[in-house]
């Protein structure tokens, strides 16, 4: 194994233990005859609807995407090169799938590969200020305490601050690069490396100088984002009918937020671990909330499994070749 694998696989072992610990204790909290009773009472038609409903949102995020690059390319270059990222995150940790959309869909944009990179940072942003507000509009209603609501406000004032952020730089991003430039000149690396960042950073946000761009952008993704929530709540609702749409919400929320733990390609274990924390603060059987935990994952799998290989095939790129270049940015 050549030394750079090595450092790879060294700096992957924390997310293994943390995903193989947060699924060996859901199932250790689990009833196996219970989980498969409640594997068995969801309806084909339910998680066939659910898978439909992510394709739908994953053709929306292609969409809000589409115009971050400034529609320089076509809508569906950018939904395979979307869906092709996904897969590769399936397979390779550190979210390296966000590295092969850019590589996909920089010389379709004309592009370097940092600016393609930048409009994925920028995206990724928004979903973290999104996923902040589904956590501040539910918490407060799925849980009852005062605590909840103190933490609302919390989440609630970091997305404004956040979204404000955003809505500077993307303003003045001309003298903001005008004052780092000089850190590319810089001796010590990591400054260099920061300016380098930072200037493919701003490069992304120019799609959003223009109100109308950015009411689009932020437009698709909530609709992106509301998609998923309905798939939540249908599945959930299929294993616990009193369950609620800011159930689904808040679940969601609450994966959004906690896949940014360290864990194996795809969130294995710690989408599983939320759900079923989350869940069974809500009252809702850990048997029950690790199945539906497992089948929201495996309609993840399946349907970015499914158009992520699509993407790769209408890119025309090896598949080999396409995770050695994710694995070397």
């Amino acid at each position: 194994m050549s030394p750079e694998a090595t450092a790879s696989w060294k700096r992957a072992v924390p997310g293994l233990v943390i995903s193989v610990g947060a699924l060996a204790l859901v199932f250790a909290l689990s009833d196996t005859t219970a989980l498969w009773d409640a594997l068995r009472r969801m309806p084909a038609r339910t998680w066939l609807t659910a898978a439909g409903l992510l394709a739908l949102s994953l053709a929306l995020r292609a969409a809000a995407w589409q115009r971050l690059l400034g529609q320089r390319v076509s809508w569906p270059d950018a939904f395979w090169a979307l869906d092709a990222g996904y897969l590769v995150n399936n397979v390779i940790p550190f979210r390296a799938g966000e590295a092969t959309r850019a590589l996909l869909i920089a010389p379709k944009a004309g592009v370097s590969f940092w600016y393609a990179l930048s409009t994925v940072l920028v995206e990724r942003l928004l979903d973290v200020i999104m996923l902040a507000g589904m956590l501040v509009s539910t918490l407060p209603w799925v849980l009852d305490l005062p605590w909840a609501r103190r933490t609302s406000w919390g989440f609630g004032g970091a997305a404004l601050a956040a979204l404000l952020a955003l809505m500077f730089a993307a303003r003045h991003r001309e003298a903001i690069a005008t004052r780092i430039a000089p850190w590319q000149e810089a001796q010590a690396g990591w400054k260099r490396t920061l300016a380098r960042w930072l200037t493919a950073f701003l490069n992304g946000l120019d799609a959003l100088t223009h109100p109308a761009a950015l009411a689009a952008v932020v437009g698709l993704m909530a609709l992106s984002w509301s998609a998923q929530v309905v798939a939540y709540w249908l599945t959930l609702r299929a294993l616990v009918p009193q369950a609620s749409m800011l159930w689904a919400a808040f679940a969601l929320g609450s994966v959004g937020m906690g896949i940014a733990v360290p864990s194996a390609p795809g969130g294995v274990g710690v989408m599983e671990g939320v759900i079923v924390f989350v869940l069974g603060a809500l009252g809702v059987e850990a048997s029950v909330a690790l199945a539906y935990a497992l089948v929201m994952h495996g309609v993840y799998y399946l349907v970015t499994g499914i158009l992520g290989w699509i993407g790769v095939t209408v890119y025309g790129v090896a598949w080999s070749d396409l995770l050695a270049q994710a694995r070397g940015q």
